[in-house]
């Protein structure tokens, strides 16, 4: 999937893939990956996940595997406020935050990047068209979309 993804990353058209499987199979892993082929090729990366629960879990889990190398990674959500919201923000704008993480408020007007490559969709069937198209729009070139999704699980009949 990672040697797809890169291939995919260099014919200069927009990305558009879904990662699909069972929790605990490594999607958040092709994703932070995946971000971290945008970071190394001069691009920041967010990921969006419809909970805060959930994107703080990714911000935990993100940092604590980043925790040695050389990239910033923030968290934006609705209840982030005051200080840490406006350094999130203004990171995002001067390109001194790698990866920005987050719910919907990442889709806010004044969330702006100064070079995002890479957006992640966590759980993206809870999110609409719409939503999501608000994130390429951060960008003149849209950035390379990874959406991800659990394996759906079959109802049991009576």
């Amino acid at each position: 999937m990672l040697k797809e993804i890169r291939k995919d990353t260099t014919t200069g058209h927009q990305m558009n893939r879904l990662v699909q499987g069972d929790v605990g199979s490594g999607k958040t892993m092709v994703a932070l990956l995946s971000l971290l082929i945008a970071i190394d090729n001069g691009f920041q990366g967010c990921l969006m996940a419809p909970t805060e629960i959930l994107a703080q879990q990714h911000f935990k889990g993100i940092s604590e595997l980043l925790k040695d190398m050389p990239v910033n990674v923030a968290l934006l959500t609705g209840n982030v406020k005051g200080k840490a919201r406006k350094e999130a923000l203004a990171g995002a704008a001067d390109g001194s935050i790698h990866i920005l993480i987050g719910t919907h408020a990442l889709l806010e007007k004044e969330v702006v990047f100064q070079r995002i490559g890479m957006a992640i969709v966590d759980e993206q069937h809870r999110f609409g068209v719409a939503q999501r198209a608000r994130l390429w729009e951060k960008s003149d070139t849209p950035p390379h979309i990874l959406v991800m999704t659990a394996t759906p699980i079959p109802g049991r009949w009576p």
